[in-house]
């Protein structure tokens, strides 16, 4: 399902629902960033549901709490990104230990093309988030990804678009698109 008016690259609030028909595979990366078979499979036959909230803090800097929800999976662990571009270590479960960090910025400032494309009016005008994210561990990898809200096929849709770059260089695409589930009462 397509999001309401007032979602907006500015408001992501809310709760979204991974369209496995509208998204890419993600096999190929998580093959790449050292998740094996049996678990991929077992991801790809998941419901993955995302719930945002989507604020400032009292000094303006913008912060986007994350809880995402893998049906038949461990309890998620809340996610905190503040988009201060300060790098943060997370040991991710999937993944093992990682760094990430946050900011918005325009698509002007984005490098990968694949990143910059498809996306909604007010996204072009409000920018994106750019989030940067590496794992430490024996694989290492890193993706570049840009969220916002999308145009796919002709509908407003949570998009997140990832860059991975391989241990050996090689580099894989991915688009990832989510149906609104419903609204989160939070006002930005």
């Amino acid at each position: 399902m397509a999001v309401p008016a007032n979602i907006t690259a500015l408001n992501l609030n809310g709760k979204f629902q991974m369209n496995k028909s509208l998204s890419d595979s993600p096999d190929d990366m998580l093959s790449a960033q050292g998740v094996g078979w049996i678990k991929r499979k077992a991801m790809g036959a998941a419901t993955i549901t995302v719930t945002l909230t989507h604020s400032k803090d009292a000094s303006g800097m913008e912060n986007l709490s994350l809880v995402q929800v893998v049906s038949g999976g461990d309890p998620a662990e809340p996610e905190e990104k503040v988009f201060d571009w300060v790098e943060r270590k997370k040991e991710i479960k999937l993944f093992g230990p990682c760094v990430t960090k946050s900011k918005r910025v325009s698509l002007d400032e984005v490098q990968e093309p694949f990143l910059k494309e498809g996306w909604s009016a007010d996204t072009l005008e409000h920018g994106c988030i750019l989030v940067h994210l590496a794992n430490e561990g024996k694989n290492g990898w890193k993706t570049e990804q840009t969220w916002g809200i999308g145009e796919v096929n002709g509908e407003r849709r949570h998009v997140r678009r990832i860059c991975l770059t391989g241990s050996k260089g090689e580099k894989l695409h991915n688009r990832i698109v989510y149906d609104y589930r419903e609204y989160s009462f939070i006002e930005p």
